[in-house]
């Protein structure tokens, strides 16, 4: 649990201890050289400076018993201000301060998770945001010791922005669902500040950048384990931080400001038609000017040099365009404006070296960014270098006069996403690694796709199509075509997933991967998240899912385990077919969507829903038998074996001449014995039978095989077989066949969920041996609902209070939930279903 709390306190820990390099001033004569270096900086009174860092970090561990995870995303920005500080400076010697204060703003995001194989275990979530006031922030340097500190101060406690932390605590299981124990704690906490790492090599990477002198400064580190994907998967350990501080010293009355068209509302496109040609593009511009706005004299420009940094180079242009992308190309690409200059592909940098005026006699210089991907991002870096060797720094202003880095697309301090994108979809604090969708009812969070990559999306059928980050989009490659669009829909309202079937086979998504986000290189990525296939192609009539070979067949379905979900053809004769539904006692209605039902079960598999139970039903064959002579009884009835080739000439051992144990059928909604109802009609066949001659006819013919019947070990006369065939004939017609439905079976529970079978017509009497009540055939006697089941309870016919009993019961302990096990998020571990 230690990852999930522990980046945030451990560079608060680092910044505090260990962050700035401190040195010590020795009283040295300066060189000829270090005297020009300290006479440059001796100019400096003031200096501006804007930082940012962000930390991300994941880890899981699974076990046979359980699986742990944790997640944790923060990110902290801001400017300040420095002033020449008289108190440490000693400018003869080549050692200066300055020190000052600003504001950092920021945030931060982590979830930890710990489950048992059933589901049950704990949930934490901790998150804030806010701005907060920095003190004694300090810059030092000594000339003749090549030294730099940077120290970002410290944050007034008391200011600190509430962290709020909730946890959920899921501890046993009843019959209305899990029982949970909630629990919500509130305290103050930092926003991460800079860190710019320690040790030797450190302090002269930090040396060189101000070893030229007071133009622009950019300071920056990288952890080791920064830039990879990996590093926001759960199924990598560690933290990754990046950090970067910019100071820039403020020079009268001048500035440079840098403008873009529509700035706040541009976002990066890819195309998909061609994803070698850049999908949109934008133009910035860099004007020298007054702060006051008052038309002056400018200072001879040397050269507007413009450099793209920290860009995205994720393969493709979209999560699953073009498949299997491998390149590393930049997303965003610099290109010469209006305004010339010379391009350097390599590093990313355009040197306008003869900018032009503007109307107001202003230097300015263009460049023009072109965009590959949808899910691009960079800092754009505007240097103005004046001809007496002074730097000014580019920035952006908002509305309210702030500068800050100029960010490609506009985002709210170091992020992957564009804030006009967070703002349109209501997600403002959202991590860009976050992966947490939530469904009421739905015990499981998130669809495996990060709010990084539903910003970049997906090519489907042709168009990009962003994610949704408030409902859980999931991936269906539809081979079926038309006659699977309805049950497609079906599953789609009754999950409340939201569903993409419309992408185009081996282009969109591959039948053999099936990954829906597998071009991803650095960017936020949780987990390889897949679609499934929906085909005719497989074995037999009906509906399954076919499971990857590696697949344990114990756990509840996720995406990544489904190879494909098969379904019959639709046609006329199909197990579908509306005319075959009347075996199951459908109404019309019911019939005619019986297909479409199908499909959606099916589906519903994929994303660990299961049947209410596990046991089917069972066949029982009924065989009548008259009050004759040959009946023991007495008394008409339905026996187990009365099936005369079978028993007698196939197995002779096992032919019993009383026909077998008496089998009991009730009508459900009479209570009648239907072998009475039954009578009837025997008698009356049986004797036509008799008045046909049939029963002499059979004498003979048995007369003639007499020897082979006493080698079978039966020993009775032709008259006695004369007697049997000719009740075998007017019993016949009676002969019946029902399905019996077990108690917490696949046919119990909620009767109008698609995930309970309604096969079963018949069910066991309580107290009784072979005794049934069978269900009245006719339109409407069974059900077959198209919704999903919140509770295990059995309603309608399966509830208790059904006459003249429940049929098939609740559901089976742990089932009957559906709605709740929906789970179409590969990185969460299946429960066991059995």
């Amino acid at each position: 649990m230690c990852l999930f709390i522990s980046p945030q306190w451990l560079l608060r820990a680092l910044m505090c201890s260990g962050l700035a390099s401190t040195w010590t001033a020795h009283a040295q004569e300066l060189t000829p050289a270090e005297a020009e270096l300290a006479k440059k900086f001796a100019r400096v009174v003031q200096w501006q400076g804007i930082w940012d860092v962000s930390v991300a970090g994941g880890a899981s561990s699974s076990s046979g018993s359980s699986h742990l995870e944790s997640r944790y995303e923060a990110k902290g920005h801001g400017t300040f201000t420095l002033e020449r500080s008289s108190d440490n400076d000693e400018a003869a010697r080549g050692v200066f301060t300055w020190q000052g204060k600003g504001e950092a703003r920021g945030g931060g995001q982590g979830t930890f998770s710990e489950s048992d194989q059933n589901g049950f275990g704990e949930e934490w979530v901790q998150e804030f945001s806010g701005a907060v006031e920095q003190e004694r922030i300090e810059f030092s340097l000594g000339v003749t010791s090549k030294s730099v500190g940077l120290h970002p101060g410290m944050q007034r406690e008391e200011k600190a922005p509430l962290m709020r932390r909730s946890g959920r605590r899921v501890s046993m299981q009843s019959g209305g669902g899990n029982q949970t124990s909630l629990i919500d704690l509130t305290f103050r906490a930092p926003i991460d500040t800079w860190y710019l790492g320690s040790g030797e090599a450190e302090t002269a990477r930090r040396w060189q950048v101000v070893s030229n002198g007071p133009g622009v400064l950019a300071f920056g580190y990288e952890s080791p384990t920064a830039g990879r994907s990996q590093t926001f998967a759960v199924s990598g350990a560690g933290v990754a931080q990046r950090s970067r501080v910019v100071l820039f010293p403020v020079y009268e009355d001048l500035e440079v400001e840098v403008t873009i068209a529509d700035y706040a509302k541009w976002r990066p496109q890819g195309s998909i038609a061609d994803p070698t040609k850049p999908g949109n593009t934008l133009v910035a511009r860099a004007i020298l000017k007054t702060k006051s706005g008052q038309a002056k004299t400018f200072p001879a420009v040397k050269a507007i040099r413009f450099q793209l940094m920290d860009t995205t180079r994720e393969p493709g242009v979209c999560l699953n365009w073009p498949l299997g992308a491998k390149d590393e190309d930049y997303d965003l690409r610099l290109a010469a404006a209006g305004t010339g200059g010379d391009v350097s592909d390599r590093d990313q940098k355009l040197a306008v070296t003869s900018p032009p005026l503007d109307a107001e006699q202003r230097p300015f210089a263009e460049a023009t960014i072109e965009c590959f991907d949808f899910g691009a991002k960079a800092e754009l870096r505007v240097i103005c270098e004046l001809e007496d060797g002074r730097e000014l720094i580019g920035l952006m202003k908002d509305s309210g006069g702030v500068q800050e880095f100029v960010r490609l697309p506009k985002m709210n301090g170091p992020d992957w996403i564009a804030e006009s994108w967070r703002r349109e979809k209501d997600v403002m604090k959202l991590a860009a690694g976050d992966d947490s969708e939530k469904v009421e009812g739905q015990k499981h969070n998130g669809d495996g796709y990060t709010l990084y990559e539903e910003y970049r999306g997906w090519a489907v059928s042709g168009k990009h199509v962003e994610g949704d980050p408030k409902r859980k989009d999931f991936f269906v490659l539809n081979l079926i075509g038309a006659d699977g669009k309805g049950g497609i829909s079906l599953f789609e309202r009754v999950s409340m997933l939201r569903v993409h079937s419309r992408l185009k086979d081996g282009k969109e998504i591959a039948q053999s991967d099936r990954r829906m986000n597998g071009n991803h290189r650095d960017a936020p990525h949780r987990v390889d998240q897949h679609g499934v296939v929906l085909s005719h192609e497989g074995w037999g009539p009906g509906g399954y899912n076919v499971a990857m070979e590696a697949a344990d067949k114990s756990k509840a379905g996720r995406p990544r385990d489904v190879f494909y979900v098969y379904v019959e053809t639709h046609h006329d004769n199909g197990a579908f077919a509306a005319k075959n539904s009347a075996e199951y006692n459908l109404s019309a209605r019911d019939a005619a969507l019986a297909y479409d039902r199908a499909i959606a079960h099916e589906l519903l598999h994929a994303v660990g829903v299961d049947h209410h139970g596990e046991q089917l039903w069972k066949i029982v064959k009924c065989y009548f038998q008259g009050a004759t002579a040959l009946n023991p009884t007495r008394r008409a009835r339905f026996t187990s074996d009365f099936d005369l080739h079978t028993s007698l000439m196939k197995k002779p051992d096992d032919w019993r001449g009383d026909r077998g144990d008496t089998i009991t059928l009730r009508w459900e909604d009479t209570g009648a014995d239907i072998a009475q109802e039954s009578v009837a009609a025997y008698e009356e066949k049986l004797a036509k039978a008799r008045a046909d001659g049939r029963t002499e006819q059979y004498q003979k013919d048995y007369a003639a095989i007499a020897d082979r019947m006493a080698a079978l070990g039966v020993k009775h006369d032709a008259a006695y077989w004369g007697e049997y065939d000719a009740e075998d004939l007017a019993a016949s017609p009676q002969f019946r066949v029902i399905r019996v439905g077990a108690v917490e079976g696949t046919d119990s529970g909620n009767e109008l969920c698609i995930m309970r079978y309604y096969f079963a017509n018949a069910y066991g009497i309580a107290g009784q041996q072979n005794a049934y009540y069978v269900v009245r055939p006719g339109p409407g006697a069974g059900r077959a609902g198209r919704e999903l089941c919140k509770s295990p309870a059995g309603t309608g016919t399966n509830a208790a209070s059904h006459s003249p009993q429940s049929r098939f019961g609740n559901a089976y302990s742990g089932r009957g939930n559906c709605f709740g096990d929906i789970c179409p998020n590969d990185a969460i571990p299946p429960r066991s279903v059995y």
